[in-house]
């Protein structure tokens, strides 16, 4: 997993298991090529209060594809059964932009089939693949490319959408990434598809990771911004809380003066951990996974009150996770806010009863 700042496993909202492998098909520096003027922003008109509150919320769940050989038990077609009933969308992690601009695919027609059997929305995630995407961002016909295969994409499978997660972008494509956008709302927006950009937190992270990503320019030319409101501390960093509250609290007000108001933000919601040893980096680990190495080590699970975040420690290892009383915390101030919904990274990883407190803080309907 890719660092969120480690999170090309971990990045982003919606994550569905399905039963689908990749599929054939197949990001660095500017071409030399002069950027094309950026496109005219589509007039948005400023929603009213009574409109934000009418409009149900979005409860996202991330899914991933079950890994070879398992059946469904790894991935995250078992929540998605169980629990859809409390979501109103998943993002599959299907898609990955190659660097001659093409989509490679894990599409899975039995989780995109089962999902809209549940009512589901599928807002599919496209990634990049390293610094490959640097180079296409830099180049209008590079742009132009990517956003053809997109859009072919969508219409095709007939998705509700997308949700654009590009990590590790360098600050200075910080423009290139608003053409970008600008011009793939162009396109799918008068086809009323719906556009997500998953982007990095501003508070407390560094402008390596985040200086990419204009909120204010990006929520012009998007109809949400997904806030990855996890990993302050990540598997190369010193241990501790994925999310303490009062840093997730800083985002999502930031994300809210920056992007226009609530009705523009849906906020991340981790659901796993992190296993640190004495030196190097941690293991990426779900709710089960931490929970099984406290009971078998014999460690005592507390809760820091500051934080609100489980941890325990054992054999000079370090382990922070998420569980039910965390999101719970979250959940709280998530719902003050009152955004317009929530994105879980991701279903499969969780505590089931979290669902239980989702659907009493922060239901799908108001």
């Amino acid at each position: 997993m890719e660092r969120k700042y480690w999170w090309g496993l971990a990045a982003a909202v919606v994550i569905l298991t399905g039963a689908g492998i990749w599929g054939s098909g197949h990001l660095g520096g500017g071409s030399g090529a002069l950027p094309a003027p950026a496109p005219k922003v589509l007039p948005q008109p400023l929603a009213t209060p009574e409109q934000q509150t009418v409009q149900p919320r979005l409860i996202i769940g991330y899914y991933e594809n079950p890994w070879p050989g398992t059946g469904d038990s790894s991935g995250s077609l078992p929540s998605m059964k169980a629990f859809g009933k409390a979501m109103t969308a998943v993002a599959p992690f299907w898609y990955k932009i190659r660097p001659d601009g093409t989509l490679e695919s894990k599409y899975s027609q039995v989780v995109y089939d089962t999902a809209k059997q549940m009512g589901l929305a599928v807002y599919p995630l496209m990634i990049n693949q390293g610094k490959a995407i640097d180079t296409i961002l830099a180049d209008s016909r590079g742009r132009t490319k990517v956003i053809d295969n997109i859009v072919k994409e969508i219409t095709a499978r007939n998705y509700d959408g997308v949700n654009i997660d590009f990590e590790q972008l360098a600050p200075k494509h910080r423009l290139n990434l608003n053409m970008f956008a600008a011009e793939l709302y162009l396109r799918l927006k008068p086809i009323n598809k719906t556009v997500i950009f998953s982007v990095f937190p501003q508070i407390d992270v560094t402008e390596d990771v985040s200086g990419a990503y204009d909120y204010v320019e990006l929520a012009k030319n998007a109809d949400f911004l997904q806030i990855m409101t996890y990993d302050k501390h990540w598997p190369g960093s010193d241990p501790g809380p994925i999310a303490p509250i009062d840093w997730y609290e800083e985002n999502i007000q930031y994300a809210i003066e920056r992007a226009g108001g609530p009705h523009k933000i849906i906020v991340g919601v981790g659901a796993y951990g992190y296993d640190w040893p004495r030196e190097g980096e941690a293991d990426y680990i779900t709710y089960v996974e931490a929970t099984l190495r406290a009971e078998r080590n014999a460690a005592n699970i507390q809760f820091d009150a500051v934080a609100k975040a489980p941890h325990f420690s054992y054999g000079g290892r370090n382990v922070w996770f998420e569980d039910v009383q965390s999101t719970g915390a979250k959940l709280d101030v998530i719902a003050k806010h009152n955004p317009a919904g929530i994105a879980i990274w991701r279903i499969g990883q969780e505590q089931p009863e979290m669902w239980r407190e989702i659907e009493k803080k922060f239901p799908r309907n108001r």
